[in-house]
């Protein structure tokens, strides 16, 4: 139902036109509001809607995303507004307030939801290299984990164009992307608790993240990098930085006593 995707507080996310010289626009009809389709490019909801909206001078900000505003003709509310979602030039979300179904008061906890369920939305049509990599590493943990207690879960958007990925309460991988999608940074981050009580989690969690991030790597290179990087499996945490570059991918551990953890780090050139 459309009214699910009324989010009160993204209004505040909208960008407002600029300037002062006056622009024709349009308004957006329940007949029209029918017709749009996800995918569709501006030119082509721009013929349906039959002008601009009220922000004509919007534009694409840092994450590729388009928002722009328009009133609403013919209500079941007469104050109806649209707002369209743009993604990369396509069409990702469209949302109705009042102009199918009679607004709804919503709770906090009631916004909060649908604003992430929206945040998802636009991302999930172009996260194809974090599905592919979230495949491999899950094909790579299946292969190694033996009777290990990783349990990988399902990838999650933490925050704009980055992922993360349980492997165990204390052990987590956090992936990066560029806005292209790309994947640019990989990390795998482990408490000072997983390196005392579950040091072979974390071995097999460093290794997938090196086999993940350069397929080319054998066993023996896998090892000789964590060598390099400083990385032993005696359980102590100390404090220590290291950095080396193979096969044109950075790689770093870094370790801290004050933070309590230890993250390695495949940066992508």
């Amino acid at each position: 139902m459309k009214k699910l995707f009324y989010v009160g507080a993204l209004s505040a996310l909208l960008l407002s036109a600029c300037g002062e010289e006056e622009t024709a626009t349009t308004t957006v009809t329940p007949d029209e509001f029918k017709k749009l389709e996800q995918g569709m490019s501006l030119d082509e909801v721009k013929e349906i809607v039959g002008g601009e909206s009220k922000n004509p001078d919007a534009k694409e900000n840092d994450d590729l995303l388009l928002f722009l505003d328009y009133d609403g003709e013919n209500g079941v509310d007469e104050n109806s507004t649209v707002s369209l979602i743009f993604k990369d030039g396509k069409l990702s979300t469209f949302i109705e307030d009042g102009l199918m179904e009679k607004k709804v008061e919503l709770t906090k906890e009631q916004k909060e939801q649908i604003e992430e369920n929206v945040a998802n939305s636009m991302y999930k049509s172009s996260s194809g290299a974090i599905d592919e990599y979230e495949s491999t590493l899950k094909q790579i943990i299946d292969k190694t984990k033996s009777n290990s207690i990783i349990s990988m879960k399902d990838k999650k958007l933490i925050e704009a164009r980055k992922y993360s990925i349980e492997l165990t309460s204390d052990i987590f991988i956090f992936v990066d992307v560029n806005k292209e999608n790309n994947i640019e940074k990989i990390s795998a981050a482990v408490s000072s608790n997983a390196l005392s009580t579950q040091i072979k989690e974390v071995k097999i969690a460093f290794e997938a993240l090196l086999q993940s991030t350069d397929k080319t790597l054998s066993t023996q290179q896998q090892s000789a990098i964590l060598e390099k990087l400083g990385f032993t499996s005696d359980g102590k945490l100390i404090d220590h930085t290291e950095v080396y570059t193979l096969n044109n991918v950075t790689y770093t551990y870094h370790s801290s006593i004050e933070n309590d953890s230890a993250i390695l780090q495949a940066k992508l050139k």
